[in-house]
């Protein structure tokens, strides 16, 4: 599994903040500040609105709510999705024909599970559309909840075929988030929002395709949960992955658009036209690879900020240092001693 540019990938501290909603709501402060600290997360990060956190430091947060809440979908649904249910959850997948009738089972198992909502499959044409629908109207349900939902329902099915499964549509019932283009990365497809309902749409080739999976490493993908089902392999059709993929080992050469679209072998009107169609472009996927790298270099290395500067491609410190301001609210030097008071 390629985790390269998911390892650089960072999160907006938003999240963290939502998932210790209910821990901190049923448990309290001190719990909520217990499970930051296993996370290495500093809680003054939380108060700024652009501050990311790491890849490690989100699966570590989760890890960390969901023991002290006992509840693997942190205490997001009306009823405790206890621990142990994702194990059974995938026991019940391994020996199913194809993707599609394990999503049929994977739909069945959590319709017994929830109580104000319940998922729908439905196949049209080529298509295999999974739905998070109110059991009642007016239910209520964070954002969180409906995205962790359709990330894992993603995430089991990609897994399961032994590479990231196609999107052909992301959907979700609430307002975009101001860090949206994130959603790219963690829902690689046309994503939208302020639907009806959420739902993620498949191709039905792949869900027909039969797949063979063994139990010893179903106990390595529970091990590692939730990575595995959040940080799939980058979905290298989108053309905002293949951006940073190029991008990445070059970013010290202060790479163009032009020299990026002669290395795809298109044009920068075809290419500025694909990353438009996705809700991005060249500068903000070039800028944010950048953010990505520098939060997760200043959170787990020592590398002297003049040196850091100069691999993400800036003239000089004070120019990255700007630019990580912008990027976060705060200095590189700054940020990197919030980081290590996590710690």
């Amino acid at each position: 599994m390629d985790t390269r540019e998911h390892d650089h990938f960072s999160l907006p501290a938003h999240l963290a903040a939502g998932m210790l909603h209910f821990i901190r709501t049923r448990r309290g402060a001190e719990a909520a500040g217990q499970a930051l600290a296993l996370a290495a997360i500093p809680p003054s990060l939380l108060d700024r609105p652009d501050a990311r956190i790491t890849r490690q430091q989100y699966a570590a947060l989760y890890r960390a709510v969901a023991a002290a809440l006992d509840d693997e979908m942190l205490g997001l649904w009306s009823r405790p999705i206890r621990t142990g249910t994702l194990k059974y959850l995938m026991l019940s997948l391994l020996d199913a024909p194809t993707i599609l009738v394990a999503l049929n089972r994977f739909v069945r198992f959590w319709n017994l599970l929830l109580d104000d909502y319940r998922l729908h499959l439905s196949t049209r044409g080529e298509s295999v559309r999974l739905a998070l629908l109110e059991r009642a109207p007016g239910m209520p349900a964070p954002p969180l909840g409906h995205a962790l939902m359709m990330k894992l329902a993603h995430g089991v099915a990609s897994w399961l075929a032994g590479r990231d499964l196609d999107l052909l549509g992301v959907a979700f019932n609430f307002a975009g988030p101001p860090q949206a283009d994130d959603y790219a990365f963690l829902y690689p497809g046309e994503t939208g929002f302020g639907a009806e309902a959420t739902s993620i749409t498949l191709a039905y080739r792949d869900c027909a395709a039969e797949f063979r999976r063994e139990k010893h490493e179903l106990w390595a993908f529970l091990k590692r949960a939730p990575e595995d089902w959040t940080f799939s392999p980058v979905h290298r059709g989108s053309a905002s992955a293949r951006v940073r993929a190029y991008l990445e080992p070059r970013l010290h050469q202060a790479p163009t658009i032009q020299a990026l679209a002669h290395a795809l072998h298109t044009s920068v009107r075809s290419l500025n036209r694909r990353l438009a169609g996705e809700g991005t472009h060249f500068q903000l996927l070039k800028d944010g690879l950048r953010r990505d790298i520098a939060v997760h270099r200043l959170t787990h290395s020592n590398t002297p900020v003049a040196a850091l500067a100069f691999e993400l491609g800036f003239a000089d410190a004070p120019g990255f240092s700007r630019a990580f301001r912008q990027w976060t609210g705060s200095t590189p030097s700054a940020y990197r001693k919030g980081a290590r008071q996590g710690e």
